[in-house]
C-alpha cells in the first residue's frame, strides 16, 4: 500500500517496504504494540516510532469497514473493452486491469513509486540493469502462485517488432528480461533508465499467468476476481478472499459505462450508481450543495486535444495546422468550460504538474491575424474541414465548437462531426483524418512523450515524425545532470509545439463523484477514480 492511503504521518525515515508493511498493518487494524514492535525491528527509535505510530492511528480512526458493493460508472465504453493489459486504452479498461491484477511496482499521489508484486528493485551502477525481488506466496485467482516465469511472460509481451503491445514505446530500451531464480527477475537495458521501476507502475505492465492468451475473462493476482466481463456493458469483481494484500473491502464490485455525461449524473443522483467519472463542469455547484454527494477531485496534467493526421495530405498540411493552434481560446476553456478546474493548453501534452514542465515554453494564445496568415498560405480555401468529435471528457467537443466559431470570422470552414463516446476508440481514433483525443497523465514526462509522439509509437495520434525529436527522447532517460536535462525536455516540448499536428487548448483535473457512504478514494493523478487505484481500498460506511 503506498503513502498516499495515509492523511498526514510523515514515513520518509522509513524503506518503501517498510512503509508499505505498516501501511498494510494500519488498514488491517494492527494493535499499538503490534506496530511498534515493527517499527522496532526495523531500526526505528522509540521516540521516533510512537511519533509516527501515534499519527498514523489517528488517521485511521475511522476504520474502513467489510462488506458492500459499489456499482462504478466510466464514461467511453465499447465492444472494443479489454482485459488484456497490453492492449487496453480506455480509462474503464484501466480500472478493470487494476482490478483483476497486480503490477510490479505502484504509484502513489506524488508519482513515487512502491513495492507491489517485487518487494524490492535494484539497480546496477549506471542503472542498464535492473534486479527485482518477487513477493513471496502471492496466488492467482485460480490458486497458482506467481513466480518469475510470470512475469517474464508478461513482460516479454512488450517485447520485439511483432508485439501488440499498446505501451511498447514506453520499455523500448529494455533488451531482454532474465529469470534469476524462482522469484527473482532482471531487466537487461540497452541504455540506462533510471525510470524503469515507475513505468511498470503505469496501466499496461500487470501481471498475468504464464502462456496466457484467452482474455474472455481475467485470471490475475489482483483484489477482485473477475466473474463477469461483458465487452460494452460491464464487468463485476468479487472479493479475492486468498489476496496476498489486506484488502480489498468490499465484497463486490461493478464497473459499467454510461456514456452520457448527464445520463450518468442522473445515475448518481438517483442512486442507481455509487460513482461517476467526469462530472460535468456546470454541474460541480449544484453537486456540492447535494448532501448526499462528493466530489472526488485531483489536480493533473491530463488533456483533450484536436489531432490531424500529418499522414493524409490535406490533414498534414502545416500551415492549416498551425492556423488552428492560433485560434484556439484558451482562456475560454479554462475558465468557460472546465470552470477553473484546469490550467491553459501549449499545444504540448507537459502541462505544469510534470516535474519536465517547461516553463520557458512561450504560451501560446489566441491571435486570429497569425492564424489568418497561415490559413492563407494552407491554400485550403472554402473546402470543409470535418473534425469528429466525442465528449471523450468534459470540454472535448466544446473545444472543437469554440474553434469553429473561431475559424468562421477568417473563412475557415470547419465542421464538427459529433459521434458517440461508445466504440469511439476503435472506430474513429486515430482513422479520422482529424480527431479528439483524450490523454490522462502519465508519470512521467519521458512516458508520455514516447506514448504520444515517438515516431514508432502505436499512439501516435498525427503521426508526427521527427528524428531529432526521437534522438533526444531516448538519450534522455540517461541523463543525470539538472541542466542539461531540464534543456532537453524544454527542446522536445518545443518541437512538439511547433511542429506536431496536435492543438492542446487546456490541462484538465480529474473531477469525479461519489456517494456520501463510499470512502477509502485515492489521488494518483494518472487516471479517473483516483488514478485508477482506488478498488483495493474503496469501503461503504453504511454497511
Amino acid at each position: 500500500m503506498s503513502d498516499e492511503y495515509l492523511k498526514n504521518p510523515d514515513f520518509s525515515n522509513l524503506g518503501a517496504n517498510d512503509r508499505t508493511r505498516l501501511n498494510r498493518m494500519l488498514r488491517g487494524g494492527a494493535t499499538r504494540r503490534d506496530m511498534l514492535g515493527f517499527m522496532g525491528a526495523a531500526g526505528a527509535s522509540a521516540l521516533f516510532a510512537g511519533s509516527v505510530v501515534g499519527s498514523a492511528t489517528r488517521a485511521y480512526a475511522e476504520a474502513p469497514k467489510r462488506g458492500g458493493r459499489l456499482i462504478l460508472a466510466d464514461d467511453a465504453s465499447g465492444p472494443e473493452d479489454t482485459v488484456d493489459p497490453i492492449l487496453s486504452t480506455s480509462s474503464i479498461d484501466y480500472v478493470r486491469l487494476r482490478q483483476f491484477y497486480g503490477s510490479l511496482t505502484r504509484l502513489n499521489a506524488n508519482l513515487q513509486v512502491d513495492p507491489e508484486l517485487a518487494v524490492e528493485f535494484m539497480p546496477n551502477a549506471d542503472a542498464t540493469v535492473w534486479t527485482f525481488k518477487l513477493r513471496e506466496g502471492v496466488e492467482f485467482h485460480d490458486g497458482q502462485t506467481m513466480t518469475a516465469d510470470d512475469v517474464i511472460y508478461s513482460m516479454n509481451r512488450h517485447m520485439g517488432a511483432n508485439t501488440l503491445s499498446k505501451a511498447a514505446a514506453l520499455v523500448a530500451d529494455v533488451d531482454r528480461w532474465e529469470k534469476v531464480g524462482p522469484y527473482e527477475v532482471r531487466a537487461h537495458m540497452k541504455s540506462p533508465n533510471a525510470d524503469l521501476p515507475i513505468i511498470l507502475g503505469t496501466f499496461h505492465f500487470k501481471i498475468i499467468k504464464d502462456g496466457t492468451s484467452d482474455f474472455t475473462t481475467a485470471v490475475g493476482t489482483g483484489p477482485f476476481r473477475a466473474v463477469e466481463f461483458q465487452p460494452g456493458i460491464r464487468s463485476v469483481g468479487r472479493r479475492f478472499e486468498n489476496y496476498w494484500g489486506n484488502g480489498p473491502y468490499l465484497d463486490e464490485i461493478e464497473t459499467i459505462g454510461i456514456a452520457d455525461a448527464d445520463s450518468r449524473l442522473n445515475a448518481l443522483i438517483a442512486g442507481d450508481v455509487d460513482a461517476i467519472v467526469e462530472v460535468p463542469p456546470k454541474s460541480m455547484n449544484m453537486l456540492e450543495a447535494n448532501g448526499g454527494i462528493n466530489l472526488w477531485t485531483v489536480k493533473t496534467a491530463s488533456y483533450a486535444n484536436i489531432a490531424a493526421r500529418m499522414d493524409v495530405a490535406d490533414t498534414g498540411n502545416q500551415d492549416l495546422i498551425l492556423a488552428m493552434k492560433h485560434l484556439m481560446d484558451r482562456e475560454r476553456i479554462v475558465k468557460g468550460v472546465l470552470k477553473g478546474q484546469g490550467t491553459l493548453g501549449n499545444d504540448q501534452p507537459i502541462g505544469s504538474a510534470y516535474a519536465d514542465h517547461c516553463a520557458d515554453l512561450p504560451q501560446r494564445t489566441l491571435d486570429p491575424e497569425k492564424a489568418k496568415y497561415h490559413f492563407e498560405r494552407s491554400g485550403i480555401g472554402s473546402t470543409p474541414i470535418p473534425i469528429a468529435a466525442a465528449e471523450l471528457t468534459a470540454g472535448a467537443v466544446e473545444q472543437v465548437l469554440i474553434l469553429q466559431r473561431e475559424a468562421a470570422k477568417i473563412g475557415m470552414n470547419i465542421e464538427v462531426q459529433k459521434v458517440s463516446t461508445d466504440g469511439y476508440y476503435g472506430s474513429v481514433w486515430l482513422k479520422a483524418p482529424i480527431f479528439v483525443g483524450f490523454w490522462n497523465m502519465r508519470p512521467t514526462a519521458n512516458a508520455m512523450l514516447s506514448l504520444a509522439y515517438a515516431s514508432s509509437a502505436k499512439w501516435n495520434e498525427s503521426k508526427f515524425v521527427n528524428e531529432q525529436f526521437d534522438q533526444t527522447l531516448y538519450a534522455v532517460r540517461a541523463v543525470t545532470d539538472t541542466q542539461q536535462r531540464s534543456q532537453m525536455y524544454c527542446d522536445l516540448q518545443t518541437m512538439v509545439q511547433e511542429d506536431a499536428g496536435t492543438v492542446i487548448g487546456a490541462h484538465k483535473n480529474a473531477v469525479d463523484a461519489v456517494r456520501s457512504y463510499v470512502r477509502g478514494m485515492t489521488y494518483v493523478p494518472l487516471n479517473s477514480f483516483g488514478g485508477a487505484e482506488a478498488a483495493e481500498f474503496l469501503w461503504r460506511d453504511d454497511v
